[in-house]
C-alpha cells in the first residue's frame, strides 16, 4: 500500500483527539475550538489531500473513496495511541467511511455536519439528491469555463446566498485556488454509497452535531445516521449553520468535551 504524505499539527497534552477538517480548509479551521477547550487534550489535525501542505492523492479519473479511507487510516496510525476522532463536513464523512470500512477503530467519533449525502435511505433516494447532482454539474461547468467565483456555488449551498462574497478576500482566494480539489471531493463522495442501514454495524460512541440553521440535506442525513447508528447521540447548535466549528466554537468545544468524557467513562 502506498504511503501518503500529510501535514500533522499537534498541540497540548492529554487524551488524543484527531481533528479532520472539511473541504476548503486546513488545520486552522479547528483553532477556535482548540482555544475554547476547557480540558487538557492532545489535539492533532491535518489538511485533507489537495489542501494546505497535504499533497493530492487522487486524479480526475480516479477519485474513489477507498484512497481517502486509507489516507485517514494512515493518519490514525501515525497518532501512535488510541484516539478520538472529530470531523467536520467532508472530514466527518471520511471518518465515518473509514470506521464503516473497518480501516480505523477510534475510541469514539464526533461528526460536525457529516455529509454522506450519496448514502442510500431505506425508502429510496432523498428528494433533493437530483438537485445536488445538478449543482455539482454546474460547479464543474463553472470550473471548466474558468469562472473565478465557481466556489461560491458550493459555499453558498452549504450556507446561504452571498456567503462566499461576504468572506474575507484571503479566504475567497484560498477557495478559488482549491476549487478543483473540491470537485475531486465531490467525485470521491459520489463513490461512497452505502445504505444507511449499514451504519448499524458501527460499534463505538458517536455524537452527530448539526447546526439549527443548516440545510435540509444535512438535517435529513443526520436523522438517518442517528436512526441507524446504535446509541448515537444527536446534538443541535442553535442558530448555527454548516460552518459551525468556526462560527460557534465554544458550543462545539463543549459538545466535544462532554462526548469524550462520556466515551472514556
Amino acid at each position: 500500500m502506498k504511503r501518503f504524505e500529510f501535514d500533522l499539527t499537534e498541540r497540548g497534552q492529554g487524551p488524543a483527539v484527531l481533528m479532520l477538517p472539511g473541504s476548503y480548509a486546513t488545520p486552522a479551521a479547528w483553532r477556535g475550538i482548540q482555544k475554547a477547550l476547557k480540558s487538557p487534550f492532545r489535539t492533532l489535525s491535518t489538511s485533507l489531500p489537495g489542501y494546505g501542505a497535504t499533497p493530492e492523492i487522487r486524479t480526475d479519473n480516479d477519485a474513489d473513496i477507498s484512497q481517502m479511507i486509507e489516507f485517514v487510516g494512515q493518519i490514525v496510525d501515525a497518532v501512535g495511541e488510541p484516539v478520538h476522532v472529530a470531523g467536520h463536513s467532508w472530514g466527518a464523512q471520511l471518518a465515518l467511511a473509514a470506521v464503516l470500512a473497518k480501516r480505523i477503530k477510534p475510541l469514539s467519533v464526533v461528526c460536525f455536519e457529516a455529509n454522506p449525502i450519496f448514502a442510500q435511505p431505506p425508502n429510496g433516494p432523498f428528494p433533493w439528491l437530483s438537485d445536488i447532482e445538478a449543482m455539482v454539474d454546474r460547479f464543474e461547468e463553472a470550473l471548466v469555463a474558468g469562472n473565478p467565483e465557481a466556489a461560491s456555488i458550493i459555499i453558498d449551498f452549504y450556507s446561504r446566498a452571498g456567503t462566499f462574497l461576504g468572506m474575507p478576500e484571503n479566504v475567497r482566494a484560498f477557495c478559488r485556488l482549491t476549487a478543483p480539489t473540491n470537485l475531486r471531493d465531490w467525485r470521491s463522495a459520489a463513490t461512497f454509497t452505502p445504505s444507511f442501514e449499514a451504519f448499524a454495524a458501527v460499534d463505538l460512541p458517536i455524537t452527530l452535531v448539526r447546526g439549527g440553521a443548516t440545510s435540509i440535506p444535512i438535517i435529513d442525513v443526520t436523522e438517518q445516521l442517528a436512526a441507524n447508528i446504535p446509541g448515537a447521540s444527536e446534538k443541535v447548535v442553535d442558530r448555527a449553520g454548516h460552518f459551525l466549528i468556526s462560527t460557534h466554537p465554544a458550543d462545539c468545544a463543549e459538545i466535544l468535551v462532554a462526548h469524550i468524557c462520556n466515551a472514556e467513562r
